[in-house]
């Protein structure tokens, strides 16, 4: 006889099949916490929200306690039509034009980053092809292809790239395209690994990093904590910073770990659990911790968002907040969006909020990602949305085809970015 703690946990194991995170919103919120006597799943899948169950209309607050739209219903068997939020006029600020774009093969299961050298950009499709690509011109240099399709890339480390296939297994290849070797992960992996140096460092589903030799795949480490009965089902990645490795855990937890050794260096808690049911208590860490300026900082689904000191672990700042997909930082603010869509900006130096806007609600938008003056946002019909980091109005827009990108933009050096479409296109586009 199935327990209620197994209807949750099969309902979980629904949510998500490549998503970057799941969030629960039901009735009777209070002080942005979730009533599980109505209760939805959600699956932020990148591209949009998927409603898995539902009982009756609910009209979840805002992540940081405002009253949500009149009107909005969650319920997938509601007969109000929901609609992504219309695009919102604006002056051009920002000049954006395209360097060049290469079709790539798609990346429609999976989560797919490209990564650039001096010279060469290298990306991979869920096809199973490895690509290199000139950064000047967007020449093919070279391509492969695996013998598995692929679920997440790509990594580059000093002389290696390494994708993660369909089998859970890590492959890496050196700059030419040669295979050097693989190994079996032993865990289901959906986010990108991460190349530092002569390591290949991997974030599992349960939440284990593993770290990887870039010469034969010998396992340099394992680290893993014990996890609370219910955890969400997320692609949340690491950062790597000179000899440090930042990672996000359930309970609101963040850690530092040593690069060569796996050693805890130091654990900082962000987001304590509060609630009396296991879904209240939810208060995972999302997205991946973000080094800057020796201060780390995250956000938590219906927790808090903040920076913690990167030495010590000891939180410096943090607010009310509930991002389900995590947050960008930079040096002046820490961006995030809540449930709904709408996008924050505070304040690194003391947490205050200085701005929000409603222009994403509904759109599918992806985590963003901070560029200069500029925040980045892609949502769920191509479009790549340049919005003011000082007041969040919108500064530019361009779009690469009509879907949802295969992960958050890559931002280069010389005002470049990397965007990579599910369809295929990758494209570097030139901000000025």
């Amino acid at each position: 006889m199935k327990t209620l703690h197994d209807e949750k946990q099969s309902v979980l194991g629904l949510g998500l099949r490549f998503g970057a995170g799941l969030s629960f919103i039901g009735s009777g919120r209070k002080n942005g916490r979730v009533g599980f006597a109505r209760m939805l799943v959600v699956s932020v899948l990148g591209c949009g929200i998927l409603m898995l169950t539902g009982c009756g209309s609910t009209s979840p607050a805002s992540s940081s306690g405002a009253s949500a739209k009149k009107g909005f219903s969650f319920n997938p068997f509601s007969s109000g039509k929901v609609k992504p939020a219309e695009l919102v006029d604006f002056k051009e600020e920002l000049r954006v034009r395209m360097r060049w774009s290469v079709d790539v093969g798609q990346a429609q299961d999976g989560q797919f980053t490209a990564v650039a050298s001096d010279t060469t950009v290298y990306a991979a499709s869920s096809e199973g092809t490895l690509w290199a690509i000139g950064k000047a011109k967007g020449d093919t240099q070279w391509k492969i292809k695996t013998e598995t399709k692929l679920r997440a890339g790509v990594a580059l480390a000093t002389d290696t790239l390494a994708v993660i296939d369909v089998n859970n297994q890590l492959l890496a290849f050196d700059l030419q395209g040669k295979q050097k070797w693989k190994v079996n992960l032993g865990a289901e992996v959906i986010s990108p690994p991460v190349g530092a140096g002569r390591h290949i460092v991997v974030r599992s589903l349960d939440y284990t990093v593993l770290n990887y030799a870039t010469d034969n795949g010998a396992l340099r480490w394992r680290f893993a904590r014990a996890l609370p009965p219910l955890t969400l089902r997320i692609g949340s990645g690491v950062d790597v910073v000179a000899n440090r490795v930042f990672a996000g855990f359930p309970g609101g937890r963040v850690v530092g770990l040593d690069l060569a050794t796996g050693s805890l260096v130091w654990e900082g808690v962000l987001a304590n659990p509060t609630g009396t049911t296991e879904v209240e208590r939810i208060a995972d860490i999302t997205g991946q911790p973000y080094y800057n300026l020796r201060e780390i900082c995250a956000a938590s689904f219906q927790g808090r968002i903040g920076c913690l000191d990167g030495v010590s672990g000891r939180v410096v700042w943090s607010q009310p907040f509930s991002a389900p997909l995590g947050a960008s930082v930079d040096e002046r603010y820490v961006v995030a969006q809540n449930e709904l869509g709408d996008l924050f900006a505070f304040s690194r130096a003391n947490g205050q909020e200085l701005w929000r806007v409603p222009y994403f609600q509904r759109r599918g938008a992806q985590t963003p990602v901070a560029m200069g003056r500029a925040v980045v946002v892609t949502d769920e019909e191509g479009y790549i949305h340049f919005v003011d980091r000082d007041t969040g109005r919108t500064l530019a827009r361009t779009r690469l085809g009509s879907v949802g990108m295969a992960a958050r933009p890559v931002v280069l050096d010389g005002g470049e970015l990397l965007v990579q479409s599910r369809k295929g296109d990758l494209a570097l586009l030139i901000i000025q």
